[in-house]
Parts: C-alpha cells; sequence; structure tokens
C-alpha cells in the first residue's frame, strides 16, 4: 500500500511520523511526502529565526504525539533544554521548528517514509487508487493521499498594497524612524511588531482592527475539566455563550478565571462545532468569533509585557476601525483610517502596510494550483461558510454533489470548516492520529506490492 502526503511542513511531517509508528504501516507501507523545499517539518509558520516569536502554546501540549506529551519536553532537555526548566514553558517558534526537522530526518532514516521535492499539482481517483500529478510532469500511482497543505498564501486585504508578514525582504530597508501600518490586530500582529524592534525600528507603529482587540495573555491559574454531558450541544448560539459565561463564573470561584473554562471547553469543541446546524456556525462566527479567539489563542506572558513595553514608550497604537483605503504619494502609502465610531476618516502617512489579518480560509480564493485545479474538476468543494474545504468526519474530502472520496482525506487547515479548532498542533496531532489508525486498520489486506514510485507522464 502506498500513502501519499501532499505537503511536507507541520501537518505532513506530524502526519508521516504518525504513520511510521504504526507497525501495519512500517512493515508493508511506501510512505511519500510530496514536497518541493528541501527541508521538511518547519513549512510557513515554524520557519522563523525570530526568537521573540514565541509559540502561545505551552511545551507540555506541544509533542507530535498525543499518546506521548512529554515527546517536545525531552527532545528539548537532549538537545539543550535551555530556557525550558519546566514542560510548562514557551519556547521559540523557531526552535520548535528545529524539533519538527528533526522529526522528519528521524522519520526519514528510520524508513518506510520518502520525500520526493516536487510540488502536486492535481489528483485523479481511479477505481483501485489514485493517481498524483507531479509538477516535474512525472506521476505516482497511490492507494491514499492525504492532502496537508497547512495555511494558504493569501491576495492582498481589499486589493491594498500591504506586505505579507513572512515573506522574505518584507521588513526589510525600513529607515528606524518609518511609520508602520499593521492590519490586523492578532499574534501575527504582535509577532511583526516585535519583530520590528528587535531590528532596532523606533518608529510608530499603528495596528487597525475592526474590533481593537489584543489576544488575551496566559497566566498560571486553576486547572479545571467539565465533563461532556453538563455542556449544552447543539443549543442556540447566545444559549450556548450564556452558558459559557456561566461556566467562567463557576470557575473564578473555585479559584480560577475565565482562561480554566476556554481551556476545559478545548476537548469538547470540534464535538460542539459539529453538532451546531450551519446557521448556528454562521451566527457563532458573526457575533462571537473574534471574542473565542482572543481569549482561546492567548499571547505567552513574556510577549505580553514586550508589547506593553512598547505601548507604554508610545510606540505601539492600536485603532479599532477600518482602513479605507491607500493612495501612494511619492515614498510615502497614505492610509484613510475611519475610527470606529468617527464621524470622519483620517489620513496617516506610513512607510510600509503589512497585511497581520490572519490566515487564508476561503479555498475559492486559493492561490494554491492544486486547490484550484481540484475545485474546477468537482474533487472538492467549499464549505458552505466559506472557511475551509467540505470534509467528513472521517477527513474524507466531499467533492461536487455530495460524494465522499474513497482515497482523498484532507487534515490541518483544510480542514477547519469541519472541526473548527483544528489548525493548532494539539488538534492536529489527533487528526494524524485518527488518519494513520484508520489507514492501520485497513491495511491488512491492502499490502499489494506498490508499482514504481516515479512513472513518467
Amino acid at each position: 500500500m502506498r500513502i501519499v502526503i501532499v505537503g511536507g511542513g507541520a501537518t505532513g511531517t506530524i502526519a508521516a511520523a504518525h504513520l511510521a509508528r504504526r507497525p501495519e504501516l512500517s512493515r508493508d507501507a511506501d510512505i511519500v511526502i510530496v514536497e518541493p523545499e528541501a527541508a521538511l517539518g518547519r513549512g510557513l509558520a515554524y520557519a522563523t529565526t525570530d526568537p521573540r516569536h514565541l509559540l502561545n502554546v505551552r511545551v507540555a501540549n506541544m509533542s507530535a504525539f498525543p499518546d506521548a506529551p512529554r515527546h517536545l519536553y525531552d527532545w528539548l532537555q537532549a538537545h539543550g533544554g535551555a530556557p525550558c526548566p519546566t514542560p510548562y514553558c514557551f519556547i521559540s517558534r523557531g526552535r520548535y521548528g528545529d524539533y519538527l526537522a528533526d522529526l522528519a530526518e528521524r522519520t526519514l532514516a528510520a524508513g518506510p517514509v520518502r520525500h520526493v521535492r516536487d510540488a502536486c499539482v492535481d489528483i485523479e481517483e481511479t477505481g483501485d487508487g489514485a493517481t498524483v500529478r507531479l509538477g516535474s510532469g512525472a506521476t505516482i500511482a497511490a492507494d491514499h493521499v492525504i492532502l496537508a497543505t497547512g495555511n494558504d498564501a493569501k491576495p492582498a486585504v481589499n486589493g491594498l498594497p500591504a506586505e505579507q508578514p513572512w515573506t522574505p525582504g518584507s521588513l526589510d530597508g525600513l529607515a528606524p524612524d518609518a511609520p508602520i501600518l499593521l492590519i490586523g490586530a492578532g499574534l501575527t500582529m504582535v509577532d511583526m511588531a516585535l519583530s520590528l524592534d528587535r531590528r532596532g525600528h523606533r518608529g510608530a507603529l499603528v495596528a487597525v482592527s475592526r474590533r481593537g482587540l489584543l489576544p488575551a495573555a496566559h497566566r498560571d491559574t486553576t486547572a479545571f475539566a467539565v465533563a461532556a454531558d453538563e455542556i449544552p450541544f447543539g443549543a442556540e448560539a447566545s444559549a450556548l455563550l450564556a452558558w459559557v459565561r456561566a461556566l467562567a463564573a463557576r470557575f473564578a470561584a473555585q479559584g480560577g478565571d475565565w482562561r480554566a473554562a476556554i481551556d476545559a471547553l478545548r476537548p469538547h469543541t470540534q464535538r460542539l462545532w459539529r453538532a451546531m446546524t450551519p446557521d448556528q456556525r454562521r451566527r457563532i462566527l458573526r457575533h462571537a468569533g473574534v471574542y473565542w479567539d482572543v481569549h482561546r489563542h492567548r499571547m505567552a506572558p513574556a510577549i505580553e509585557r514586550a508589547l506593553t513595553r512598547l505601548r507604554d514608550e508610545g510606540r505601539f497604537r492600536l485603532i479599532a476601525g477600518r482602513v479605507l483605503g491607500v493612495r501612494r504619494d511619492g515614498d510615502a502609502l497614505i492610509a484613510t483610517i475611519l475610527p470606529r465610531g468617527a464621524a470622519a476618516a483620517e489620513d496617516r502617512a506610513f512607510a510600509r502596510i503589512i497585511d497581520c489579518t490572519g490566515l487564508a480560509a476561503d479555498p475559492l480564493r486559493s492561490t494554491n494550483p492544486l486547490i484550484r485545479t481540484l475545485l474546477a474538476r468537482g474533487v472538492i468543494r467549499p464549505d458552505p461558510l466559506g472557511i475551509g474545504l467540505d470534509v467528513a468526519d472521517t477527513y474524507a474530502v466531499v467533492g461536487v454533489g455530495g460524494a465522499r472520496s474513497e482515497r482523498i482525506r484532507a487534515i490541518g487547515p483544510l480542514a477547519r470548516a469541519a472541526f473548527w479548532e483544528c489548525i493548532a498542533i494539539p488538534d492536529i496531532r489527533v487528526q494524524c492520529q485518527e488518519v494513520a489508525d484508520a489507514l492501520a486498520g485497513g491495511a491488512g489486506g491492502a499490502n499489494r506490492v506498490s508499482p514504481p514510485l516515479l512513472a513518467s507522464r
């Protein structure tokens, strides 16, 4: 049996590691990662070299394997663990990238995993498998395909002349006192502000977002659990939000705070989401999505202190409002900003604009040639909410007409519409484990000899 993983970033690497751990697959399966980059593991999220870019999840919850929670912490201790004296610290994203890169190297060395350095441009299902077409013109015959392409590249926000935050050179060539506009107020914006500070930038940093809400920060607090039979699965959005507020108040009275309520819901969020009707999901996203995000996806305490320092020094300002447009005036970018509640917009000059509005989600706006091709042929379709692919609870992609694929699964950010909380490592590793279990369970009768790996068109 041959399993092809499309994508060699964090999601693809963790998926390969889980598949390689299953004895049924390590004996008989041929596992192939298709990824054009030479190095595996880091992807976009963990390629940063800035030590101020910290994970927003503690080390204890970032192991690649949910059944081995100390795996990352033990790796850190074996590879010079400072500055991580306990499993409850926050390490840099670059250091986590080191962990994933080492996991990829070890997985490749142990077999049966191979890396084909090429781009996947199409997948065609056949009666007994699938044909994976590569940019080079070669093809790979597969029994199963796992789409693990991670976060998609984004088109410019509202057509504005904005730099993407993680692209090479996005922060280069700036005068130390140049004013910078950051669109968005989430964790990406915080990373960009701290990166500029580390480079010696001293000019004004202005962040604009519709609600002007920063991510909350982690705190050491009492941990609590909530039983599934306490949760009002399928309740209307208003009733569910009232229940969450009551849960937070209850935990606060017992010595915790609202963070304990959010964390206690973590094991249940996917079931909560899947119990909602499409209209309930739409209402949650419209009215509560951003509030959930700022409470759920929190900053490390050190990051909060650094951002507070920038604000106290007068170098960082957050505006609740909208950017109505941008025009060029010589070397300057003149942004028209309408603060929330203001009667009139104001023009401000900036040397650069950086789009920090978050991840690309709508498949119909994807810049990935593979996704665009599969959409055009009806192999996959968007979820009605436009925040990911239509994916079944088995991770099988759903095509035009509603048929579930027998050969193609999607995990990670591509499956966000189906599971909502599935873009962070604690969720992705569970998906990888479940897909590996399913494929291992079906391996008994499928250990036929695989055809040669690459074939010419």
